[in-house]
């Protein structure tokens, strides 16, 4: 009797072990994604404050000059929207708007940012961007930060209808919009656009590129205190196409 009560007693605590190793498991695996996170997200803003200081209107015009050929040549997607004459950002004349958003869908979050920068805010007066305007996602510093944006833009901030569509600008003395999401009801190829999250827009400094302006998007107004969005801030910039008026 007493060796098998031994032999019981040495299966319950085997038994007991796997619950714990179970655990070290998960925690081991919510430690390294935790770690992932907190290291892409350092990422992000180490690049964003970097290139916001390459950025600056008082660098040196040999210092620009040197970085606009090594961007040419070294990246050869964000060199086609680098004009060769003058430097300036642009989109090539003979490109599609489908061919344009491939090519942003291509470039890292680094690239995308240069090309941001270089792009200018829309005049005051907002017409040129007045009406509805498609939207993707697009690159967040690789895979595990490009889902977690997926994630709160879809899942989150379009709770209530799904994948996030783009925005719609209202032209006027207080301007303002709206952002725009699929209805979950439907696919891709026959959903409705639904209208949810309003904000406020005028074109006035960037927090990123300092010296210059963006067109800045706050949600407070239209947000509770305790929402995650209420201090929420977008900057958008236009990417002019060759050859072509902005309004």
């Amino acid at each position: 009797p007493r060796r098998k009560k031994e032999a019981s007693g040495r299966y319950a605590r085997r038994n007991h072990s796997r619950p714990c190793q179970t655990m070290q498991i998960v925690s081991a695996l919510l430690g390294g994604t935790i770690a992932a996170l907190g290291g892409s997200s350092g990422i992000n803003m180490y690049q964003s404050f970097r290139l916001s200081g390459q950025n600056q209107e008082h660098q040196p015009a040999p210092a620009k000059e040197s970085r606009r050929r090594s961007l040419q040549t070294a990246r050869p997607i964000l060199g086609q929207y680098i004009s060769s004459t003058d430097g300036k950002i642009c989109a090539p004349s003979d490109k599609s708007v489908d061919e344009i958003v491939s090519d942003l869908q291509q470039l890292r979050r680094s690239e995308f940012l240069e090309l941001w920068m270089g792009c200018e805010a829309p005049p005051q007066n907002m017409k040129s961007v007045d009406g509805d305007w498609n939207g993707v996602l697009l690159d967040n510093n690789g895979i595990l930060m490009t889902k977690v944006s997926e994630f709160l833009t879809d899942a989150l901030f379009g709770r209530k209808f799904g994948k996030w569509n783009g925005k719609a600008f209202h032209a006027g003395e207080n301007g303002g919009g709206v952002n725009r999401f699929f209805s979950r009801s439907n696919d891709a190829d026959s959903a409705t656009i639904q209208y949810e999250h309003k904000f406020d827009c005028r074109v006035e400094a960037s927090r990123l590129d300092r010296n210059r302006e963006s067109l800045v998007l706050r949600y407070a107004n239209y947000q509770n205190r305790l929402s995650p969005w209420h201090t929420m801030r977008d900057e958008i910039r236009v990417l002019p196409v060759k050859g072509r008026k902005n309004g």
